[in-house]
């Protein structure tokens, strides 16, 4: 046990200790995800559960995202090496991470439409501040023990993936750092200090810890501080990370033992199996293997189930390098990988590691201070950055920046040219400009690009710099995305009674779509129309047009605050009836898009919704996937244009 005087400690990473507390970590982890996996919900519930056992259990436990996700991590590791960054995570998760759940999906999406990390987890995701990334954390705590500010930087290249710009990196970076620690700080109080110092103090993560912390010290009763997390960092969506680890750390302060510990987070509510997880790893290298009970560890086994057998997961078992499916394996397997991890950090196996150090330093803040909307491209000679702020899209005719910072890496000044090639049509400012670098020197260059009145779903310019005197680097690569059009119509009056208001059919439904139609742009899936609605009560009419490049039967995700109905090609396709809040996932929840079939070809979708001032301001999503219960975004979709919009075929809908 960690004594308050204590500022030094020792880790041998071929020390049985070691290898005993990463056992726990993964036996802890699979027996809080089986604890809370029954338990988990979309929404947050008002009351917390009174559970204090497994509601379902079966050999190797239940299989979630939360472990198996990782194992293709330490594949990764493995294949990678130690330099591993966001850029080779991203190509794992398309080979191997079948799930598209939330932030999944959505950054997966991106990805697909040709965005890197940290883009691709920033853009059009609602679910950043959520509970994807924070359950990742284990892999790179226990193959950097004893050296949160290594394992945090691991995390934060994992987290920006899928959470880029949200408080689910903070998550992950809290976890990872706490769970480092813990091979060599057994003070609970202490590694929650020391994992609050790798978050940003204004983060609603730093105030929901904060809360369960303060709470403790009060003298308070769990179910009181979990209150008081609630109150701290409201939010009605389960997945929400700053609650759910709030959560976690009531877990680790008011639990006596490992069963009633992970209980008490279970027992709190939302996230179950991610948070209830958490816990358990938590326990689990604080406490080793040897030290948990048998009751709660036994029943599960060594084997490691996954969900492959219906594509949450993919391709685990191919190829020369198939991931663990046993205990033993996993263990063998991050052993090796952290002896490799810390070699490459200048460690030996035999470490000896001051307190000081367990704290983030000047080089986690700088990381943090990384901004979304930079996507890094390594060089030769110059390193080149790319910066989309605020965003990758481009509205057509309406000129925006984009801000390219080039740094000289080596010993010798460099006089270069940057130029940026755009598609035909297009134009840019300037066409290029001169850099003059000394050694170690950078410079920014802001370039105006100005798209047609028609814009293509995705358009890449090729930004290249040419270095006299030295070899011709590649060129860097720049995505960007046609904004979505659409149309709203006039604000109709309406009586108050939503549903005849609905019900009765306007000139917009008519054949002709008679209206007073406003041309506007979506950024994203979310649509202006409480723009549209301008803080009126009555129905507004959305319009929008989609081209397939193919006949398929696919999921809408329509996603409304408010009353609506909607058509896809004159097709009654959904309704929602009441006001609601929305969770923009593939079938969350009961309204939330439906069924139908896209033809060759250009397809209408045709929204009526209704509001009124007395409700919370009007939101509306709207996207396609695949059938549930795959339901992948569809990415070869266009909604750029309308059907009689100048400029559009299908062979330009796409730019490489």
């Amino acid at each position: 046990m960690t004594t308050a005087s204590q500022t030094r400690f020792i880790l041998d990473l071929e020390s049985e200790e070691y290898r005993d507390r990463v056992y726990g970590c993964w036996q802890g982890k699979n027996a809080g995800g089986t604890l809370g996996t029954p338990l988990e919900k979309a929404w947050g519930q008002e009351d917390p559960f009174d559970v204090w056992w497994y509601p379902e259990l079966k050999e190797g436990g239940l299989p979630n995202d939360d472990l198996e996700m990782q194992l293709v991590w330490l594949k990764a590791l493995e294949e990678v090496g130690p330099g591993i960054t966001a850029r080779d995570l991203s190509r794992y998760w398309l080979d191997h991470i079948g799930y598209n759940w939330d932030e999944y999906g959505l950054s997966k999406l991106n990805l697909r439409l040709g965005l890197e990390p940290p883009v691709s987890g920033h853009h059009n995701n609602w679910f950043a501040d959520c509970m994807g990334s924070p359950i990742r954390s284990e892999i790179w705590a226990c193959v950097a023990p004893g050296q949160p500010r290594i394992a945090a930087r691991y995390a934060y290249q994992d987290a920006i993936c899928d959470h880029a710009g949200g408080e689910g990196v903070y998550g992950e970076l809290f976890n990872a750092a706490l769970e480092s620690a813990a091979f060599v700080v057994q003070d609970p109080d202490l590694l929650i200090d020391i994992a609050l110092s790798y978050i940003p103090a204004d983060s609603a993560m730093h105030k929901a810890v904060t809360a369960a912390v303060d709470a403790r010290k009060e003298g308070l009763t769990w179910q009181e501080a979990r209150r008081r997390v609630l109150d701290a960092t409201p939010h009605y969506n389960a997945q929400y990370s700053p609650i759910n680890t709030g959560f976690q750390v009531i877990g680790l302060l008011w639990g006596t033992e490992f069963g009633e510990a992970m209980c008490i987070t279970v027992n709190c509510g939302y996230d179950t199996d991610s948070s209830g997880a958490a816990i358990g790893s938590y326990l689990g290298i604080l406490h080793g293997s040897a030290n948990l009970p048998a009751r709660w560890v036994e029943p599960l086994g060594t084997s490691i189930s996954t969900n492959q057998s219906w594509g949450g997961v993919l391709a685990l078992d191919a190829g020369d390098n198939p991931v663990p499916d046993n205990l033993d394996d996993l263990i063998a397997r991050i052993t090796r990988a952290a002896l490799r991890v810390m070699a490459e950090h200048g460690h030996d196996a035999r470490m000896e590691i001051e307190l000081v150090d367990l704290y983030a330093d000047e080089s986690i803040s700088r990381m943090l201070a990384g901004s979304p909307t930079i996507v890094p491209f390594g060089g030769q000679d110059i390193d080149t950055s790319v910066d989309y702020a605020p965003g990758p899209v481009v509205v057509p005719g309406q000129p925006r920046t984009l801000r390219t910072v080039h740094r000289n890496v080596r010993l010798d000044a460099i006089r270069a040219t940057a130029s940026l090639t755009v598609p035909d049509g297009w134009q840019v400012i300037p066409e290029r400009a001169n850099l003059d670098l000394a050694p170690g020197a950078e410079t920014e260059v802001v370039w105006e690009v100005t798209a047609p009145a028609t814009v293509p779903t995705r358009a890449v310019l090729q930004l290249e710099v040419s270095i006299p005197g030295r070899p011709v680097p590649p060129a860097v690569p720049v995505v960007l995305l046609g904004a979505f059009a659409l149309r709203t119509s006039q604000v109709f009056p309406a009586d108050g009674d939503a549903r005849a208001s609905l019900s009765q059919p306007l000139p917009p439904e008519s054949e002709g779509r008679t209206a007073e139609w406003t041309e506007r742009v979506a950024l994203g899936h979310a649509q202006p129309i409480a723009e549209a609605f301008g803080g009126q009560e009555g129905v507004v009419y959305l319009q929008t047009f989609v081209y397939s490049p193919t006949e398929r039967r696919c999921w809408i995700v329509v996603d409304p605050s408010m009353p609506v109905r909607y058509w896809v090609n004159d097709e009654l396709t959904g309704t929602n009836g009441d006001f609601r809040v929305i969770r923009p996932n593939q079938q969350a929840a009961e309204g939330i898009g439906g069924l139908t079939t896209l033809r060759e070809g250009w397809n209408e979708v045709l929204v009526k919704a209704y509001h009124r001032p007395d409700q919370p301001a009007a939101e509306l999503h709207l996207g396609f996937s695949e059938e549930p219960p795959i339901s992948a975004h569809l990415w070869d979709l266009t909604r750029t244009c309308y059907p009689w919009s100048e400029g559009f075929s299908p062979a330009t809908a796409w730019t490489n």
